[in-house]
């Protein structure tokens, strides 16, 4: 047990570097699952799209397959429409997700240190903005289920890390 508490971040101010440890490890598989299958991400990101009908007719000035707007969300009783889990989606929001696991393990272990203690705030605050637009905006996901976790974590690392910024960052 001891070996275990030589590796573990330090806990004399609060429990928060455990907490960042916990979601940093997470982050890290979330990220090598990515890699090697696309079952868990889909389990997230389970909208179908299909092709957006008022998106403007390929013109000198656009091109609706460079558009962010060119698929919708398509009718959840149909069977019809397009993953938008795609093997390079899922390589991307791993390799992301590889990198925000990166940031919050060092802001476990030294929380102290401003840059890396605001950087974890951020992957917080970055996350839960894309979570937030993919349920409201992009409609990409649903607020149940495997989609309560990136949720929980996003919000929660979000206002616990800047509550309690001045108790870990000494200037």
């Amino acid at each position: 047990m001891e070996a275990l508490h030589e590796i573990l971040p330090s806990t004399e101010k609060g429990y928060l570097p455990y907490y960042l440890l916990v979601v940093s490890v997470a982050a890290i598989g979330n990220a090598l699952q990515n890699l090697s299958t696309l079952h868990y991400t889909r389990r997230i990101y389970n909208g179908k799209f299909v092709p957006n009908p008022s998106a403007p007719a390929k013109s000198t000035g656009s091109d609706p397959e460079d558009s962010v707007h060119k698929l919708v969300p398509a009718d959840p009783y149909k069977a019809a429409g397009k993953d938008q889990v795609t093997p390079l989606a899922a390589r991307l929001f791993g390799t992301y997700t590889f990198a925000v696991g990166l940031i919050r393990l060092y802001a476990a272990y030294a929380p102290e240190h401003w840059a890396l203690y605001q950087l974890g705030i951020w992957t917080h605050v970055i996350a839960a903005a894309h979570f937030t637009s993919e349920l409201l905006v992009y409609k990409s996901i649903r607020f149940s289920g495997p989609q309560v976790f990136p949720f929980i974590a996003s919000y929660v690392g979000t206002v616990w890390m800047v509550s309690q910024y001045g108790h870990y960052v000494q200037h």
